[in-house]
């Protein structure tokens, strides 16, 4: 990433995304070696790229701004590029296109959509009825003991926010879940879920990553579901 714009001209976004792969890629490596991968508002690629550079077999992206998906373009040609599709589009359209071919996916990327959408638990419906055998989701999740989703006003204007839903949008209502309330979901939809300790994967590095160290009420994190 270190020669590709915007990631080279910021040290700490390209440590971040460095980060992050150890968290979001190494320990799932064996799900990921040789699986069909849905990667859910996968902004320009990125993870695609390192999920193919991991081994995945395939990987369908799917993000609903053109702008960023033509930045791919410039990501370096490997062997491993050809095996990323990108497919612009509204997650929950594809989802439930991809759900009446009936596609199936080995793994199922949710890297920082969970927090800026509003139905969850639709969301991880379809995701599984596509069979992964794993739903990776990193996230922000209000750090209670109760099940709850709080809701955010979000400016889309911002590429790492909400799309408007209709022409002159300036924002929308995203909810952000508990990791309760996330359990909750899983547990309605037959699925086990492990929370990642990114404190063992990271240990006292937070450069660029502080938001998953945070001491307060919203606290990213990094959990994997599967089929019970």
């Amino acid at each position: 990433m270190g020669n590709i714009p915007p990631y080279s001209e910021n040290e700490t976004t390209v440590h971040r995304l460095n980060r992050r792969h150890d968290l979001l890629i190494g320990p799932f490596a064996p799900q990921i070696e040789g699986a069909r991968v849905l990667d859910l508002a996968c902004h320009d690629g990125r993870w695609s790229y390192a999920l193919a550079a991991a081994g995945a077999a395939h990987v369908h992206g799917v993000e609903a701004r053109p702008e960023l998906i033509d930045r791919f373009a410039v990501f370096p040609e490997t062997d491993f590029k050809a095996r990323v599709s990108l497919h612009c589009n509204d997650l929950f359209d594809e989802l439930e296109a991809l759900v009446a071919q009936g596609a199936r996916f080995d793994v199922v990327a949710v890297y920082g959509i969970f927090y800026h959408v509003m139905d969850h638990l639709r969301l991880l419906s379809l995701a599984k009825r596509l069979e992964p055998e794993i739903i990776i989701i990193d996230s922000e999740f209000i750090m209670v003991d109760n099940a709850m989703i709080q809701l955010l006003r979000e400016e889309v204007s911002n590429p790492l926010n909400a799309v408007p839903a209709s022409a002159g949008q300036s924002h929308t209502v995203v909810g952000v879940p508990s990791r309760r309330a996330t359990e909750f979901m899983a547990d309605a939809l037959a699925m086990d879920i492990a929370w990642i300790d990114h404190a063992l994967i990271l240990g006292g590095d937070t450069t660029g990553m502080k938001d998953y160290f945070r001491d307060g009420r919203k606290v990213r994190g990094t959990c994997a579901l599967t089929r019970r």
